[in-house]
């Protein structure tokens, strides 16, 4: 098998375990009715129709996230000096490439994720993904094409530029990928749910970061939300 092919289905094989992997375990929860109190919305569920449109465009999104590694992403790693191979990082280097990639798709992220909520961009892409008011594991990857590649370069950009080691672009893929389901999961034992399921609850009243949700505190976008926040059972 030829080496972009390997480093693609190394890094999409992580993908597709970590996605269904948290999205089933939070499943599972929401049907057990495990720890109510950090049901955001008591548990209240999208609507059917709409979690089987979302879990029908898996395939197509999937593949052409392969798609994408092998043409895209896996050129412009080897371009910055990537390869395969090699003795594994040491846990600081690990450590300090993991936070930089969050930084970086932080970053991306949130100013991309805000321009899409200008007028012009909400009706025309990113609508969609806000169809998902009460939020589960798989709208997290329902999405318009554009919107999508937009997420696909705020998660790449960081390991790209870096070059890091295969072991690390897994480990940077796995924490992203189950940061992105838990924060669709419908339930907040973090803050980062705790945001991101407001904002789909309140699309226009801000907290459009990921991880760290610095540019959030920097421009004054999660204000509503820390009101918000302080009346619910799970803060």
């Amino acid at each position: 098998m030829s080496e972009p092919w390997r480093f693609g289905l190394w890094i999409w094989g992580t993908h597709e375990l970590v996605f269904f992997g948290v999205w089933g375990a939070y499943a599972l929860l929401h049907r057990r009715g495990v720890a109510p109190r950090f049901r955001v919305v008591e548990g209240k569920a999208p609507a059917a129709p709409l979690v089987r449109a979302a879990i029908r465009g898996l395939p197509a999104a999937h593949l052409g996230f392969l798609a994408l590694i092998v043409l895209v992403v896996h050129p412009a790693w080897r371009a910055m000096g990537g390869h395969m191979g090699g003795p594994w990082p040491s846990p600081m280097e690990l450590g300090w490439q993991l936070v930089a990639c969050m930084l970086v798709q932080d970053t991306i992220f949130y100013w991309g994720h805000r321009a899409l909520h200008t007028k012009r961009l909400f009706r025309a892409i990113h609508r969609k993904h806000h169809d998902f008011r009460y939020v589960r594991g798989v709208s997290a990857e329902y999405a318009h094409p554009v919107e999508s590649l937009l997420n696909v370069t705020a998660l790449m950009v960081g390991p790209v530029l870096l070059a890091v080691h295969p072991v690390t672009f897994v480990v940077w893929q796995a924490i992203r990928v189950g940061e992105s389901v838990e924060a669709h999961s419908g339930y907040a034992f973090t803050r980062i749910a705790s945001r991101h399921a407001y904002h789909h609850l309140y699309a226009a009243r801000g907290c459009l970061g990921s991880f760290f949700g610095i540019w959030d505190r920097l421009m004054g976008t999660d204000a509503h939300w820390q009101q918000w926040r302080r009346d619910q059972p799970h803060r």
